[in-house]
């Protein structure tokens, strides 16, 4: 087998990756002990869908988490095969009712609702992204998580009336998840399946995040065997991402007080001023750019000199 490379956007707060799907795939990897090599991705415009995350195994990519679930399987990785034909049927169900119940409302909790954007969402995938990328992306996904709310809850006129209705059925959701989780390790026996993947990359970023409006993430984290389940999983599969975090935390910590008092002592604010002023005018004319460069690049993303262009890489390999 060639040698396994998985690009996924970065991480944040002790998660190995800020992104549900490349969370999902990763911790999946995690549980089957395939080697492969972790490559935190700053532009995903030229990824094969124009989205993260991408595996390479030799000149195969794949771009789903079932994708990558099949693919996996066909060389003997899987974590699945203790599994009996029922709990199979079991896993698949709660997989779609995941998606049906409790998808949206993660969707709503990062994109939709604008001050977890403003606060949280957009400042951390700008982080991980370069210029001019991270003016384009946040919007764009953000768009689309508005676009796929609207078409669910259009009959809705009230925002806070479709937050409360996606709130109560994911609520739901997880009280079902957690029935069926018990005081088990995991939720079809003592050995992690790809389901507990799934649930992990949804619950993970929920209990992590710091939300100003931690509605969802707060009842996540009430539930007490939920909670349990990922604090599990993040210590056997990622506890150097988490050691990591807790050491680089410490660090600002032990240094901000000094820091906040070398920055209340400076000399001369009005420079300060002028600086910052400076910086919003230049950060508004790259957005403006941005929106124009983008429009053309998305254009160009859907044209045949786009797909020549990873055709051509593929035969160069």
């Amino acid at each position: 087998m060639a040698s396994i490379e998985l690009d996924i956007w970065r991480g944040e707060w002790g998660l190995a990756s800020i992104d549900l799907e490349c969370l999902k795939v990763l911790t999946y990897m995690k549980f089957i002990g395939v080697p492969v090599k972790v490559h935190e991705a700053n532009n995903p415009y030229f990824a094969p869908k124009g989205h993260l995350p991408v595996m390479r195994d030799g000149r195969k990519v794949l771009t789903s988490f079932e994708e990558v679930v099949d693919h996996l399987k066909s060389l003997h990785y899987s974590t699945d095969v203790h599994l009996n034909t029922k709990q199979a049927a079991e896993a698949s169900a709660f997989t779609q009712y995941l998606r049906e119940k409790l998808y949206p409302a993660y969707q709503y909790a990062w994109w939709v609702d604008e001050k977890n954007y403003t606060e949280i969402t957009r400042p951390t995938y700008a982080k991980a992204l370069r210029i001019p990328f991270n003016f384009y992306y946040p919007g764009r996904y953000q768009n689309s998580a508005k676009e796929m709310i609207d078409a669910l809850y259009g009959e809705h006129t009230d925002l806070r009336e479709i937050e409360k209705t996606i709130y109560q059925e994911a609520e739901k959701c997880l009280k079902t998840l957690s029935d069926r989780l018990g005081e088990s390790e995991y939720f079809f026996g003592n050995r992690p399946s790809s389901f507990d993947a799934i649930v992990f990359a949804y619950l993970a970023p929920l209990v992590k995040a710091p939300f100003p409006n931690a509605t969802l993430s707060n009842h996540v984290k009430g539930i007490a065997n939920l909670s349990r389940f990922v604090a599990r999983i993040n210590q056997k599969n990622f506890r150097h991402v988490t050691d990591e975090y807790n050491r680089q935390n410490s660090k600002k910590q032990s240094t901000g007080t000094q820091s906040d008092r070398e920055a209340a002592n400076f000399p001369n604010q009005t420079r300060n001023k002028i600086l910052a002023a400076l910086f919003a005018a230049i950060a508004m004319t790259g957005y403006a750019m941005a929106n124009g460069m983008f429009q053309d690049l998305k254009d160009f993303e859907h044209s045949r000199d786009y797909n020549d262009l990873f055709e051509n890489e593929e035969d160069d390999n």
